[in-house]
């Protein structure tokens, strides 16, 4: 398993997350391309500063930094976003709304293994 894999499975992450209609949806980034990438943050004040460099239309939608686990992040890749096709950690925020800088991720199905083979090797089933 690569670092990145670890730390995306060791800690608390944060998205960023809004609640309309009793439905929860998540900030993905480049949708259109090939069904886009879920951002995971290591640190809330990480979260927050993408948040800052979203434009006034994309604030207004509520959005909000959320803390997760892993398996909390697992579930939303099942749904809402099972679409995503990655996740990447800690991307830098562009100041043009939701563009990101970023370098590699997780692709979701590596990401969706990782926190069975955590618990796993803790002796959960």
């Amino acid at each position: 398993m690569s670092n990145k894999s670890r730390t995306l499975t060791r800690r608390p992450l944060w998205i960023i997350s809004s609640y309309q209609n009793n439905r929860m949806e998540t900030l993905t980034i480049g949708p259109e391309l090939d069904g886009g990438f879920l951002a995971a943050f290591s640190y809330e004040e990480e979260a927050e500063a993408f948040l800052w460099h979203l434009g006034d239309d994309e604030k207004k939608k509520g959005w909000r930094s959320e803390e997760m686990t892993a398996a909390e992040l697992a579930s939303v890749l099942l749904w809402p976003c099972a679409e995503v096709k990655r996740v990447v950690l800690d991307p830098l925020p562009l100041p043009l709304g939701r563009a990101m800088l970023f370098v590699g991720g997780v692709n979701r199905e590596a990401f969706l293994r990782c926190p069975s083979q955590e618990r796993a090797n803790i002796g959960i089933p």
